[in-house]
């Protein structure tokens, strides 16, 4: 059949298969195997009952095609080699072996590896991946400790410069390597890169945060990088200690994704820090970003005592907080405004001579205005947050909730709480998925009282 899946996902959750079946000329048999291949859900036995009682059941949106994104994923690692065996030098073997020893002594499975007559045999690429990382971050002080009897000369750099030339290809499905983009040294001398660990957790971050800044209309988002997610290359290392160091934060825009870095100056440069960029990756390389679906979370009508115990501190700390900024708040907008500026200054002039008490005093109101306006930006921020992390949910995912038979989903796109004598609740905003399981531009809300 010449039929879209989403047409077919529009007809089957509109009326009955039988009825679909009807219009298309085929059997309902055909209908469901037509379902089946284009992996569109059907309505669950008992739902056109439940319609036809007035009732109004939940309706799934329709996910990505899982053929599409398994097609794509195997696109991406096509060029991954098979786990083989990778030599060593008699240096790279030392590095190698406490690498392992660290890794199994915090709960890590090497699996198949085996290192076998200074050969790393079987390795498969998420374990290549995560060696790799504990010898960029760990490297310098095992040399220091002695776990690695070596020296660091040049020589040892180099060698562990290969040694990144020769995991790299194994772990490169698991790894994005970002070179630095402004080259300011010879193009034989190599600048430092970054490798981050594409884990499915923070491809599924990363994704959030593409769909967030497409949504939002944003320029980008920034995210903190830890040591676990990345680690500077050896291969491009010229000064080990100042990457140590570094602090680099992972920026993602609507279609690529880059690190911005913040790290301690070489001796011969004149500033104290230096701040760079590396090379932008298209998303699109590295993942099916326009596949990845999104977070869905069933959140109740109502949040109970126990979700609310352990974050009680921090919404108490903000209670207190909105209290005295509306204590100072009614007192700046109590001051009269009326008087012009030059009623002021003469009635200065005349009262008090040079020196402009009253003058002074109307500016001082007006900073105190501008501060209670910047404070309680912060409150609203601190209450968008603190509903997001009690409710477990972030900006971008899909909300769904019952309530009285009716079934409300939204895409999240702002957040915050209010607390009065009377009644406090949370609030959830965002645009409404229509009845065929698409986003609409609608705009609604979910209430949840606590």
């Amino acid at each position: 059949m010449d039929i879209s899946r989403e047409e077919l996902f529009a007809l089957i959750w509109e009326k009955p298969t039988v009825e679909v079946a009807r219009d298309m000329g085929i059997s309902d048999v055909a209908v469901a195997k037509l379902c089946a291949r284009l992996q569109v859900p059907k309505p669950p036995r008992g739902y056109w009952a439940r319609v036809e009682a007035g009732q109004a059941p939940r309706r799934p949106p329709l996910r990505a095609f899982r053929d599409e994104i398994e097609e794509r994923r195997k696109a991406l690692a096509r060029s991954c080699p098979r786990p083989g065996a990778v030599r060593l030098s008699p240096i790279q073997r030392k590095f190698v072996d406490q690498a392992l020893l660290e890794f199994v002594a915090k709960g890590g499975d090497p699996g198949t590896t085996k290192v076998v007559s200074n050969q790393i045999r079987d390795m498969p690429p998420y374990i290549a991946t995560q060696l790799l990382l504990l010898i960029q971050n760990r490297y310098l002080v095992w040399v220091k400790n002695g776990d690695v009897d070596v020296a660091l000369s040049h020589g040892v750099t180099q060698s562990l410069a290969g040694l990144v030339d020769k995991m790299l290809p194994v772990a490169k499905p698991q790894v994005i390597v970002l070179p630095r983009a402004d080259r300011c040294f010879d193009e034989d001398r190599k600048e430092p890169s970054i490798l981050i660990r594409l884990t499915a957790h923070l491809q599924e971050r990363i994704a959030q945060l593409a769909m967030l800044v497409r949504d939002q209309k944003l320029a980008l988002v920034v995210m903190p990088l830890v040591t676990l997610d990345h680690a500077w290359s050896a291969h491009h290392v010229y000064s080990a200690e100042n990457y140590t160091t570094a602090s680099s934060q992972l920026c993602v825009s609507a279609t690529e994704l880059w690190v911005d870095c913040t790290m301690n100056a070489p001796h011969y440069r004149r500033a104290d820090t230096e701040t760079f960029k590396t090379e932008k990756v298209a998303l699109r390389d590295i993942m099916p970003i326009d596949l990845m679906p999104s977070k869905e979370v069933e959140i109740p009508p109502a949040v109970g005592r126990v979700r609310i115990k352990q974050h009680w501190p921090r919404l108490r700390a903000l209670i207190e907080a909105e209290r005295v900024h509306e204590m100072l708040e009614r007192s700046t907008y109590a001051l009269e405004r009326d008087i012009p500026d030059d009623q002021i200054a003469i009635a200065d002039r005349i009262w008090f001579g040079g020196d402009h008490p009253m003058l002074a005093a109307r500016r001082a109101w007006d900073r105190l205005s501008d501060e209670m306006e910047r404070w309680g930006e912060e409150i609203e921020a601190e209450r968008a947050d603190l509903c997001c992390t009690i409710l477990g949910i972030a900006l971008g995912d899909v909300v769904v909730q019952s309530h009285k038979g009716q079934i409300t989903r939204i895409q999240v796109s702002r957040t915050s709480m209010n607390i009065t004598e009377n009644r406090s609740f949370f609030i959830v905003e965002g645009q409404r998925f229509r009845k065929d399981g698409t986003v609409g531009k609608r705009i609604d809300s979910i209430w949840i009282d606590f």
